[in-house]
């Protein structure tokens, strides 16, 4: 998962208000959280479970004007904090001090608006910048990523429902509710890569959880990669071919149409780009594929597949770009009578398939 920033407007609540909050990710809970806020004061702690289970605890402390500064602290459960990152704030720049064992690293922005940074997944900070957000005529969330900012549109789309809106795209939308008292009753991030939705619940020990998730891990049972990264190797008429992929989970999920929308061009995996190297020339469903590195996309559709293989290579998966296309192939379609939980790509000669849920869709593949 990548660091961004929120901006976050000073709530002066009557009352602290405490909460829980527990993120899923399908079926599997990935993350649990609990904070506290008296309008001058944020306190949390939020565990993660992937690839280990970890504890982010964070206190942001505000002002007249706003936050005046954030500490997170960040390390295995049961032990000392490995990672402690302060950021302190002025009306137009932060100053970040990060300490990793015996290393410091500082760093300054000139930022406006005093944008604070957190993980999508930390939920503290999100309740408290809604409901500043949404005291304004105009309600805006300003987020720091590195040292640049980016703006999410709130507009409210019925009730206390929200939609948030980024210009160019890049991480939404997102989606989120508010209780009558002004509290985070969820906040969904399905619609991004992430995938995660987050719940405000009650009679959760956060403590208690963490202690089962620590023994989970030590017996070999944790949560691991979310989608971890494997490689099909295959020889094809005596070229050597193989395909570098993450691998997601079905995880309960009804996976296309739903998580994989129809009609889209999806990046076949998870994280980085999938790669298809081969070292000699192939014949991909009838078109030439010169020896060399790619990437392969897809946009599965309800009436069949295309698969598309891109002369870039090497960048994230959602970094895809049209004018690299080498070749848009239909595939071969049908529906399995039990579903596959893990994505999975293989190549029998002379067929490349590709497997998830109830789809598979193939394509002849053959040396040149």
């Amino acid at each position: 998962m990548f660091a961004l920033a929120l901006s976050l407007a000073l709530a002066q609540a009557p009352h602290a208000d405490t909460a829980t909050f527990i993120t899923r990710l399908g079926t599997d809970t990935i993350a649990i959280e609990h904070f506290s806020y008296d309008g001058r004061v944020l306190d949390g702690v939020s565990v993660t479970r992937s690839p280990n289970v970890s504890v982010h605890r964070y206190r942001a402390v505000f002002g007249a004007v706003g936050v005046d500064s954030l500490t997170l602290a960040e390390g295995p459960a049961g032990r000392p904090a490995r990672q402690v990152t302060t950021y302190r704030y002025t009306d137009d720049s932060v100053v970040t001090e990060g300490r990793r064992d015996t290393t410091t690293h500082r760093e300054s922005a000139a930022v406006h608006g005093r944008p604070l940074p957190f993980a999508p997944d930390v939920l503290g900070p999100w309740e408290v910048a809604l409901q500043g957000a949404l005291r304004a005529a105009d309600p805006q969330l300003t987020l720091l990523n590195g040292s640049e900012t980016i703006r999410y549109a709130v507009h409210r789309i019925g009730g206390d429902s929200l939609h948030l809106a980024i210009a160019n795209g890049d991480f939404g939308p997102l989606y989120a509710q508010m209780n009558s008292a002004g509290q985070l009753r969820f906040l969904d991030l399905r619609a991004t890569t992430d995938k995660f939705l987050a719940e405000r619940v009650s009679g959760l020990d956060v403590d208690s959880m963490t202690a089962v998730f620590a023994a989970r891990e030590l017996a070999g049972k944790g949560l691991g990669n979310l989608s971890p990264r494997d490689t099909t190797r295959a020889t094809v008429g005596g070229a050597h071919v193989q395909i570098d992929y993450g691998r997601p989970m079905r995880r309960g999920r009804v996976i296309f149409g739903n998580v994989v929308p129809w009609d889209t061009v999806w990046r076949t995996g998870a994280n980085q780009a999938t790669q298809l190297i081969t070292d000699k020339d192939l014949v991909v469903g009838g078109t030439t594929v010169p020896a060399g590195t790619y990437s392969l996309f897809t946009i599965p559709s309800a009436n069949g597949w295309l698969l598309i293989i891109n002369r870039q290579h090497g960048q994230w998966g959602t970094d895809y770009d049209a004018k690299q296309d080498l070749a848009r192939i239909p595939m071969r379609t049908t529906r399995a009578a039990v579903p596959l939980e893990r994505l999975t790509i293989s190549i029998y000669a002379p067929t490349l398939s590709i497997a998830w849920d109830r789809a598979l869709a193939a394509v002849q593949v053959k040396a040149r």
